[in-house]
């Protein structure tokens, strides 16, 4: 088997890994208990995103390269219709949903670095009216900035598809302003910069509170604990994409040099690095959050809150464990009055 044979099964079972893994993210961070704060929140929508990235990048990357087409790349057959089909109308949608996963995690990194180094406005900026205005405007933003897409590439009577819009020689100018500026700048620059920024400031932060750590109430060691984790999934994402801003800015300099082989091997591993990403986020979660793995496995067993371990995950959920002792007391009293 060669690399074009072997490839798309890398895709299928990196993606396959990444829905179940993103499901079980939404199935935790769906609980009350992880609803509590903005940054569950978050994840949550994250989430949800992944899983349907990682549904369209399935026919797009693996399905279609797949050797069990009849008639592969031949006019009119049933892998011409289907290439055509999801070159055109699918990977719009699965860019705006990648845009969509990639601002919502630039939107995380600036809720982070409002809780660990603005701490005084995290009551005031860090809500949840704030955080469903934001994921509104992101939402609305992925799809206004991605519907050029659809006029990326277009199919004949043969359906043998073929650049449109994003044909240098056709459409220099649209090429240029869309792909070469405007994609650059907003899929890479502005969030890469961002994340580093902020990143670095919240590692400052961190380091400074290394000092003190020993002094610090539970509460605020559980928030230095979720905010490295979201720190080393943000310093993931930040490399993944990177190497693809750096491949983009190549390929608008190089041109038709571009189809030289090594630099076709290097965009594959591009996408192969966002789609690694985006299936890797679960493992990250699981790793670094004790918090994540108990709720995990509590859902995976399909335990109540009034189980054995109730006692083990009281410890996360103070409210909880409050509540449990005030209705003890309270029966306590209704005893001694009846007495």
């Amino acid at each position: 088997m060669d690399y074009n044979d072997i490839k798309p099964f890398a895709y299928l079972i990196v993606i396959i890994i990444g829905i179940l893994g993103n499901f079980a993210a939404f199935l935790v961070y769906r609980t009350p208990q992880m609803r509590k704060s903005t940054v569950g929140i978050l994840l949550l929508i994250v989430s949800v995103i992944d899983v349907i990235l990682s549904i369209l990048s399935l026919p797009l990357f693996s399905l279609i390269n797949l050797p069990v087409w009849p008639n592969k790349f031949q006019p009119n057959s049933p892998h011409a219709i289907f290439s055509s089909i999801i070159s055109c109308y699918l990977y719009p949608i699965c860019m705006m949903a990648k845009s969509s996963s990639l601002y919502f995690l630039v939107l995380i990194t600036i809720e982070r670095w409002i809780a660990v180094c603005r701490p005084l406005q995290a009551k005031i900026l860090c809500t949840n009216r704030n955080t469903c205005r934001a994921g509104i405007f992101i939402v609305i933003y992925s799809i206004v900035f991605n519907i050029p897409k659809f006029f990326d590439y277009t199919y004949d009577a043969k359906y043998e598809w073929q650049l449109w819009m994003l044909s240098p020689e056709k459409h220099f100018w649209f090429f240029l302003t869309f792909y070469g500026i405007l994609s650059v700048l907003f899929d890479y620059l502005i969030p890469i910069m961002i994340m580093v920024i902020a990143n670095y400031c919240v590692i400052r932060e961190l380091r400074r509170n290394d000092v003190t750590i020993t002094t610090l109430n539970v509460q605020k060691r559980k928030e230095q604990n979720t905010t490295v984790m979201l720190l080393v999934v943000t310093i993931i994402f930040t490399i993944c994409h990177s190497v693809g801003g750096v491949f983009k800015m190549i390929e608008i300099i190089c041109g038709r040099f571009m189809l030289n082989g090594f630099y076709l091997y290097f965009a594959d591993l591009t996408v192969f690095l966002i789609v690694l990403h985006t299936s890797s986020t679960f493992f990250l979660y699981y790793a670094f959050s004790g918090k994540f793995r108990t709720i995990f496995w509590t859902v995976i067993k399909c335990r109540n809150k009034y189980s054995e371990d109730f006692t083990k995950l009281s410890m996360f959920y103070p409210s909880a464990q409050t509540s449990m002792i005030i209705e003890t007391k309270r029966k306590l009293t209704k005893k001694e009055n009846f007495v």
